[in-house]
């Protein structure tokens, strides 16, 4: 029932798992911000590391700062997908 709402509203439904594993889809992991495609998700959740996304959340604000005062969507979408390259 879930993923047909999500499939009505015009998203693309992907089951992530299991609510124990949803640590793969926080904030500076592989998968957050990143504007994957559906196809590239599964490997992103599967490179999530609980070690490595804490040292990447925790550069987040040194990270955003060098950013400069106005950046874009892919300014940001870049500097996520840096972090993990």
């Amino acid at each position: 029932m879930a993923m047909r709402l999500v499939d009505d509203t015009g998203f693309d439904p992907y089951d992530a798992g299991a609510l124990a594993d949803s640590w793969r889809q926080q904030p500076m992991g592989p998968a957050y911000c990143t504007e994957l495609t559906l196809d590239e998700l599964p490997a992103a959740l599967a490179a999530a590391d609980r070690v490595k996304d804490v040292a990447v959340r925790e550069s987040m604000a040194e990270r955003f700062a060098a950013l400069g005062t106005d950046p874009t969507l892919e300014d940001v979408v870049e500097m996520n997908r840096a972090a993990h390259r």
